[in-house]
């Protein structure tokens, strides 16, 4: 074959390239979250305004119904609020049952509630430990189970983006530590995420997972005034001096990523996880170091 030869087969190929409008449109599709405030809502706020449409699940009825006002302001339309516990596995069948009912078979699931609290290893109970280890692994494992189901069922695919942390890497509070139960649990659902990758790509199923880094939400300030409860204003202080990973202005830069993964632009991803985290554990360069270019230190 000759150079253009070559050239035609790529060429003629960008005639079946669809828009990217259409890879980002989830008309019609249905959505299942887990959580109701902080990134959970940013996250149905986005699959909403591409056109999904979303039951999302969570334990306070107030915040439930206070987000779906909120969004609802926006002018985003069938965003409906459920009752949920993620750490009762027949309430994950529950939301997806109702879910099924009131807009037809999932299509997207993304179990976003989470919860976390900095304890020293040596002062961690086994009543908090499991509530870390059931809302943050258990919880997702066994939503994403009944989503799953729901699209095996309807034989249509699907997207599934798990909520990991940048904390699986140990990358939380920075010289402070004292996450030990929520860095176990979110390496287990990378773990997880992959083994579960591996079942359902059968099924045309994309099974994802977006990382996060640190964001200022109703829940991680709840959790940090609990900290500061058991510890003291001590705590307090070092977590304001020595915490320095970057922190996002708004967890929309992490849901802008999630609500991309749900579409048709993850077809040919199984197994991934995306770090959305400011570039956490990198150090980055403070001065313009240069000799040579204008604009640099020294230039």
């Amino acid at each position: 074959m000759d150079k253009e030869d070559l050239f035609d087969m790529s060429s003629d190929s960008l005639e079946d390239v669809e828009p990217f409008s259409e890879l980002m449109d989830l008309s019609g599709k249905v959505a299942v979250v887990s959580g109701s405030v902080g990134l959970a809502m940013f996250v149905v706020n986005r699959l909403a305004e591409l056109g999904a449409k979303v039951v999302f699940g969570a334990r306070s009825e107030e915040w439930g119904e206070m987000a779906t006002e909120a969004l609802e302001d926006l002018g985003r339309k069938d965003i409906v609020y459920h009752p949920y516990d993620t750490r009762d596995v027949a309430a994950s069948e529950e939301l997806v049952r109702f879910a099924e009912e009131t807009f037809g078979p999932v299509d997207i699931c993304v179990p976003v509630a989470a919860t976390w609290q900095a304890r020293a290893f040596l002062d961690m109970d086994e009543e908090l430990y499991d509530d870390i280890i059931d809302t943050d692994m258990k919880g997702q494992y066994f939503l994403v189970q009944a989503c799953a189901r729901s699209m095996v069922r309807a034989k249509h695919g699907g997207k599934i983006v798990t909520i990991a942390s940048v904390a699986y890497k140990g990358q939380d509070m920075a010289k402070l530590a004292m996450m030990t139960p929520y860095n176990a649990a979110k390496a287990g659902v990378i773990g997880m995420t992959r083994g579960i990758a591996k079942e359902l790509k059968q099924y045309g199923i994309n099974v994802n997972c977006v990382a996060p880094g640190g964001m200022v939400t109703p829940g991680a300030i709840a959790n940090c005034i609990k900290t500061v409860e058991k510890y003291g204003a001590a705590w307090q202080h070092d977590q304001m001096t020595l915490a320095d990973a970057p922190v996002a202005s708004t967890p929309d830069m992490m849901a802008r990523m999630i609500a991309t993964m749900c579409t048709h632009v993850s077809d040919f991803m199984y197994g991934s996880v995306v770090d959305v985290c400011g570039g956490a554990g990198l150090s980055f360069q403070e001065k313009p170091w240069s000799y040579t270019m204008e604009g640099g230190l020294h230039a």
